[in-house]
């Protein structure tokens, strides 16, 4: 009879236990999920591309460039004076163009290839932007000619005549 009570004494205590432990996991895990000094940027929202952690400003200015790469790859819109192409920028395109072309070839090159793709999808995935080749890396899914196509893009960039200019832009 002692063990009959002492074993219903235990479970309501491991029952207000559970729901004690519960109620902390419940209001403690979303400031969990973001540490403080952290902000999370919706996706797809190129109108706040520079992030607060970065370490130097010349990070930040890759950043907003690769945003505006970005706005150009989404909206099939590159314009050379927007954008800051280096004088000979390494394109290579699988199955199209690869060498070494001027701003307003690359340009071009690039216009010709996603104006005739509907952009369903692109962001960046993946950057490196610290030292002296920042880079960034990230799926394209469009339509082309009715079928459902997706390509890796990567874009690095060097820092010259104190900006950055686009030296590679690779499709595949």
């Amino acid at each position: 009879m002692t063990f009959h009570s002492f074993s219903d004494t235990l479970y309501s205590h491991m029952r207000s236990c559970a729901i004690t432990i519960l109620a902390i996991f419940f209001f403690v895990q979303p400031s969990a999920a973001q540490l403080p000094g952290q902000r999370r940027l919706p996706r797809n929202d190129l109108s706040n591309i520079v992030e607060p952690q970065l370490r130097k400003p010349q990070q930040a200015e890759a950043r907003k460039l690769f945003g505006l790469i970005e706005k150009g790859i989404v909206t099939a819109s590159f314009n050379a004076s927007s954008l800051s192409f280096a004088q000979q920028v390494f394109v290579n395109m699988s199955g199209g163009e690869s060498g070494y072309f001027s701003a307003n070839q690359t340009v071009s090159i690039l216009q010709r290839y996603l104006s005739g793709r509907t952009s369903l999808s692109f962001e960046f995935s993946r950057y490196n932007d610290l030292g002296p080749t920042p880079y960034a890396t990230g799926r394209l899914t469009s339509i082309s000619r009715g079928r459902r196509e997706s390509a890796q893009i990567y874009v690095s960039l060097r820092h010259q005549d104190s900006r950055w200019v686009i030296t590679q832009f690779n499709i595949y």
